[in-house]
């Protein structure tokens, strides 16, 4: 018996540790924790059989230290935090030690905090850093204001971030950027080369490549190559790129932080470069030296670096090295780039583009060439469960948010830049104007910081995240500040009787623009307030400047006229785009309850051509009274907008009795039982829902194609995932949003709506929305003949739903009988890239970052006459292609759990996200045409202001700045006002067309500011600094590594053989200067702009004006910006005072700063249909995170549980032998009984 115990406690305890291995190799990510030294092994065993004949002729090495620090924008730690605890501490150290030490040199990257520093020292060591310059030893690289992310943060913003840091750069220090630093976003988009190179960035270093790509460019010695950005720009887009062996800190043995001594360090770190030199094809090497925030204390780690490097620079030939030293990065590429053209290594020997299958190792005496790679590096991964795709969603409002800041922003240079200019023979009022140039300066370095790649990404610490909330609340503030001015300047012409020839003589060309008065609520009859305007245009004279001056333009989230219904509104909408503009466009009203009614008498009128405007009322709450948006409505209209410009609109409630609006419809909704009761009916689609409210099938009116099309919400249960990584391993995918509580339906001739409310409780309580709309215009249904407005190209879904925890939430589009071969497409801000859904990879893995859309193409039959679907989105969001036909686009995710890659907190995201998707679908063909234009207008919407006032006598009514709209893809990317009122302008070729059925396109020709005067127009870089041409870049002989991992990424289409569209720049008031000649012929001067196809051009010009009389503008005296923020109100009411008394009365108004905070930041709605203010939920999370210690509670489970069946089992055993023993006790007894009994009886007398 105690043999077979034995033999169970052995089988037992085999089966423990079994067990034990069984769960850890199936929960534990031993991959992860390993991937870097295994892939690292592996990568070196193939380098060194790649290189054993090389091995034979050591080259000698230069090596070139890089001494830097990362210092992150935010984080773990405030924008402040950082500056104020470490950052400060890092430049004052380096600065010093750099000028004790001729020998030591450091480079720089973050201009956000370089600048903030500046400001805080003294003028001797400012004179130290100048010299430091000089002296080449203090290196500006990047000169981003941050490191922006490139998955999330779009193109105009990152244009803006690192223009910011140039031009400081520039005007402070007139240093000029030429190399890049880009070492810590988590992937690298292919717009980057084209929009560094457009900077005359000559060169990058990258470092955040997925480590099995990384892996294989090392084995082939593609660690340095050519990346070339665009297809349609070729050698124009391509700069030199070096990779990072690792990562960005410190070789292990040099790192001043880690113990070792002499011998072990030079030992150590020897053996690195050697291992380092057989992954490059040249023998210029760059070692980094730092790391997140190193060099708070400068003194000690240049100490310690001091004593190996000096023993290796005394025994330099020992160890095979040519030089080693401190450089900059400057230092590094120009070596670099002598390195490979010495000898004709790479240069242009043989056919460039050669595409190579094998690599040779120079064993036949051929000439090498650089790799070319014209993908991008998404998705970027760190290990198989590993795939950083989940921040492209992370934090949806947020990133929603800075977007629709970007737009203000946008909105505000422009209005600016205009009142600027209208303004510019009145010197008085530029300079009343000027005030407010550092706060729009300010403004954009907001804008620049939140583009760091911890806080656009959302990857950073709640309480960070909050902080970086608070300042774009600050911006839109000062934002609706500056448009409110500008628009008062550019519009109320009424004081400027005295200039006419100044400025009427400006105006009078321009489009639709006129100074005709109109009396509230008439709408009809244009002689008779015309009239009126000219009886009583002496007195308005005399009393406009009062009755305006003190209700400025606003911005109004709301409209509330419960209060004055009475009152007449100036809406004043303005187009930021370069085209004409007609569309729908909505905004949200507010009555007193139970005054419906007088929603009948809503008149919306033009104010230019007093034609009273179809308008649409739809209630935003149903019928029941609950939530606090009782009594708001949506009102729809179609308004145009001329091309930059300003249209205005009187809104007003007509009193008169019977005075009900015949072009006033009120949508009273419809409640259904069921989704699929109606039908979309516009002039380009017709939709049929599903029970369920979700699309089902969408008819295209222009191609006859009806397509099923089943729309979907899911949601992934995961508990991996983490602020950076999607991971989907043990996780299930849910059904979500599939039965709503109720169904309320709205119609009109502007829009159709159905309505679904989730989670309805008897309190009214709702947890999830969606709004289904399509837009349209009675007139033009059925009318083939008519003109489509972009608006209708488009089926809209709003959606409001909360962060559940740990689920991360898609909409899904499925295209039923669609073949695409598993090939999608995302946009990259500048042009379509390819994307291919790899199968043997799970879905988190083929997931990419999306900035505008994602779109499916038909691949079964001719190409151009295909159709293609389309999804346009309204932030950054991470989607893919899981099967054929479908589109996948993740929306939410929120999770208790963190994924460990630094911040070391879960992002705990149960916040509202209220947001809009577009639906298109059309040819191919024509989606060529128009898919980035309708883009385009789905993030510039109009930005619309109200003026509450009973007349607008002396304004302009309607605005533009352009003789013309631009041609239909030519895209005015930028107008800005930079330092002493210099202007920038970027104009961006979109041409979207098929270079496979055209090979050229008609020149077009357009005017720029016709009626403007403007001098000095001179073609710039992108960051408006003067443009150097890289020289060097087409030298290289390139080839193209079939093999490379990554196999998809590459632009869409190639437009390099299309002519460029052209642009006429004109001029009739004054003599421009273009390219520093001058043109005097007729006092006319003419210059045309060529812009090839997905290229920006930038430029800078100035306004006419008699500069002595003003006030110069500089951006870069920030010492005071925050006193100068404070005195604002105070200089503005001196100035009135000053201006009482002038002709010009300057009309430089404040707005009431915390009014509008408290009643339109605190309590705006993000969109039309949405029931609940915008709330962010962030948290506190200072401090230490308690991580879950996930390998002991394996260990403890594998361990406790077999061990604790084991008991059981023993205690069986021996309880069950103990019964046994007990039985045979008990049996023997009555045997020995029986026996007693017998043996009485037989020999009993």
């Amino acid at each position: 018996m105690e043999t077979k115990f034995v033999k169970i406690i052995w089988i037992f305890g085999i089966w423990i540790l079994f067990f034990t291995f069984l769960i850890i190799y199936k929960n534990y990510d031993y991959k992860s924790t390993l991937n870097d030294n295994k892939i690292e092994k592996q990568s070196l065993k193939i380098i060194n059989q790649i290189n054993n004949k090389e091995n034979e002729n050591d080259k000698k090495l230069s090596v070139f230290l890089i001494p830097h620090s990362h210092c992150d924008g935010g984080w773990l730690q405030d924008y402040d935090g950082y500056y104020y605890n470490i950052v400060q501490y890092i430049l004052s150290g380096v600065v010093s030690e750099l000028n004790l030490d001729k020998e030591k040199k450091f480079n720089w990257v973050e201009i956000g905090f370089f600048s903030r520093w500046w400001n805080d020292q003294n003028e001797i060591q400012k004179e130290i850093v100048r010299n430091l310059i000089n002296n080449k030893q203090l290196s500006f690289i990047s000169g981003g204001w941050v490191q922006n992310d490139e998955a999330t943060s779009t193109i105009d913003d990152v244009i803006t971030q690192m223009t910011q840091g140039h031009q400081w750069l520039k005007d402070t220090l007139n240093y000029t950027v030429e190399y890049a630093w880009q070492i810590d976003p988590f992937g690298y988009s292919s717009s980057t080369p084209t929009i560094f190179s457009s900077m005359g960035i000559k060169g990058l270093v990258i470092n955040r490549v997925s480590n099995d790509v990384k892996s294989y460019m090392k084995s082939v010695k593609e660690m340095e190559f050519i990346w070339k950005g665009s297809e349609s720009l070729g050698e124009q887009s391509q700069m030199l790129v070096s990779t990072l062996n690792v990562h960005y800190d410190y070789p292990k043995h040099i790192d001043p932080k880690k113990e070792f001594s002499l011998n072990d360090r030079i030992k150590g770190f020897t053996k690195y470069l050697n291992d380092l030199s057989k992954t490059r094809e040249s023998n210029i090497l760059m070692i980094p030296l730092g790391d997140d925030f190193r060099y708070s204390n400068a003194k000690t780690e240049f100490s310690v670096s001091k004593e190996w490097l000096k023993a290796l620079q005394d025994n330099k030939q020992y160890y095979n090295i040519k030089e080693i030293k401190y450089a900059t990065l400057d230092e590094y590429f120009i070596a670099l780039e002598d390195s490979f053209l010495r000898n004709n290594k790479f240069g242009k020997s043989r056919k460039q583009n050669v595409y190579t299958e094998t690599f040779n190792n120079g064993d036949n005496g051929e000439s090498s060439a650089l790799s070319l790679y014209n993908k991008d590096f998404f998705p970027y991964s760190t290990g198989d469960l590993e795939y950083w795709t989940g921040y492209y969603t992370t934090r949806p409002l947020l990133k929603r948010l800075i977007r629709e800041s970007s737009l203000l922003q946008k909105s505000s240079d422009i209005l600016y830049t205009l009142a600027i200019g209208e303004n510019s023979n009145n010197p008085i009022d530029i300079n009343n104007l000027q005030k407010l140039s550092n706060q729009l300066n300010e403004n954009r370095n907001t804008i620049s910081l939140v583009q760091h790649h911890d806080i656009v990404t959302g990857t950073s610490r709640s309480f960070v995240l909050n902080d970086n909330f608070q300042r774009l609340q600050k911006s839109r503030i000062s934002n609706y500040n500056i448009i409110s001015n500008s628009l008062e300047f550019l519009l109320n012409k009424s004081n400027k009787s005295n200039n006419n020839n100044n400025n009427n003589n400006n105006l009078k060309n321009i489009n639709s623009i006129s100074t005709i008065g109109t009396d509230s609520g008439r709408s009809n009859n244009n002689n008779n307030n015309n009239n009126n305007n000219n009886n009583n245009n002496n007195n308005n004279n005399n009393n406009n400047n009062n009755n305006n001056k003190n209700e400025p333009f606003n911005f109004e989230n709301v409209i509330d006229l419960s209060n004055e219904p009475n009152n007449q509104y100036s809406l004043v909408f303005h187009n930021t785009l370069g085209w004409e503009v007609n569309q729908h466009v909505s905004f949200r009203i507010k009555i007193n309850e139970n005054e419906n009614k007088l929603l009948e008498s809503l008149q919306l009128v033009e104010a230019i051509s007093n034609k009273t405007i179809q308008i649409q009322i739809i209630p935003i709450q149903d019928d029941s009274k609950c939530q606090s948006i009782e009594n708001n409505f949506i009102v729809f209209a179609i308004i145009n907008l001329p091309p930059l410009g300003l249209n205005t609109f009187y809104l007003s409630i007509v009193n008169n009795e019977g005075s009900k609006s015949n072009t006033t419809f009120l949508s009273k909704p419809k409640l259904l039982k069921k989704g699929n009761e109606i039908n979309f009916n516009n002039n380009r689609f017709n939709v049929e829902f599903k029970s369920n409210g979700l699309i089902n099938k969408v008819t295209d009116k222009h191609s006859n194609e009806i397509k099923t099309i089943e729309q979907t919400f899911h949601q992934y249960s995961t508990k991996k995932s983490g602020p950076y990584i999607f991971n989907v391993k043990g996780g299930k995918k849910h059904g979500f949003l599939e039965n709503p509580d109720k169904f309320i339906y709205h119609d009109g001739p502007l829009v159709s709506q159905l309505t679904m409310l989730y989670g309805v409780d008897d309190d009214c309580n709702v947890t999830s929305i969606v709004v289904q709309r399509i837009y349209k215009n009675n007139n033009e249904i059925n009318n083939s003949n008519s003109k489509t407005l972009i608006t209708e190209n488009y089926i809209e879904t709003g959606y409001s739903i909360n962060g559940d925890m740990n689920r991360e939430t898609t909409i899904n589009y499925k295209v039923k009988d669609l073949e695409n071969d598993d090939i999608f497409y995302t946009d990259n801000g500048l042009e379509s890239r390819k994307r291919i859904y790899n199968h043997d990879r799970s879905v988190n893995q083929n997931y990419y970052p999306v900035l505008g859309y994602i779109k499916l193409k038909e691949t079964s039959s001719s190409e151009n006459n295909n159709n293609q679907y389309t999804v346009y989105v309204d932030r950054s969001v991470g989607a893919t292609s899981p099967s054929d036909g479908e589109m996948e686009i993740m929306i939410h995710r929120t999770m208790d759990t963190d994924d460990w890659k630094g911040v070391s907190w879960p992002s705990k995201d149960i916040g509202r996200s209220d947001a809009k998707l577009y639906f298109n679908m059309d040819l191919v063909n024509n989606q060529l045409q128009n898919e980035k234009r309708i883009s385009l207008h789905i993030t510039n919407q109009p930005v619309m202001f109200v003026k509450k006032q009973n007349n607008q006598n002396g304004y302009l009514l309607k605005y533009s700045p352009l003789s013309n709209q631009l041609p239909s893809n030519i895209h005015l990317q930028s107008l800005l006002t930079l330092k002493n009122n210099t202007v920038g302008l970027r104009l961006f070729n979109i041409h979207e067309d098929n270079s496979n059925t055209q090979s050229t396109t008609n020149t077009d020709k357009s005017t720029l500011f016709n009626e403007l005067g403007i001098s000095n127009f001179i073609e710039t870089g992108l960051s408006f600094v003067k443009l150097t041409k890289n020289n060097l870049i087409d030298k290289f002989s390139t080839k193209i590594n079939k093999k490379f991992p990554i196999i998809c990424g590459e632009s869409e289409y190639s437009f390099i053989n299309e002519k460029p569209s052209s642009i006429i720049f004109s001029n009739n008031r004054a003599n421009n200067i273009i390219d520093d000649e001058s043109n005097d012929e007729n006092n006319k001067t003419m210059e045309t702009i060529q812009i090839k196809p997905h290229e920006i051009k930038s430029f800078t010009f100035n306004f006419n004006w008699k500069l002595d009389q003003i006030i110069p503008n500089n951006n870069n005296n920030n010492n005071n910006n925050n006193n100068n923020n404070n005195n604002n109100n105070n200089n503005n009411n001196n100035n009135n005072n000053n201006n009482n008394n002038n002709d010009n009365n300057g009309r430089n108004k404040e707005l009431n700063n915390q009014h509008i905070e408290q009643s339109i930041e605190n309590q705006r709605y993000e969109y039309d249909f949405s029931f609940f203010p915008i709330k962010p939920t962030f948290y506190e999370d200072r401090g230490r995170y308690n991580r879950p210690n996930h390998l002991a509670l394996i260990l403890s489970l594998s361990i406790g549980i077999p061990a604790g069946i084991l008991i059981i089992v023993i205690a069986l055993v021996i309880i069950y032998k103990k019964r046994k023993n007990r039985k045979t006790l008990s049996s023997s007894n009555s045997s020995s009984n029986l026996i007693q009994q017998h043996d009485r009886t037989v020999y009993s007398p």
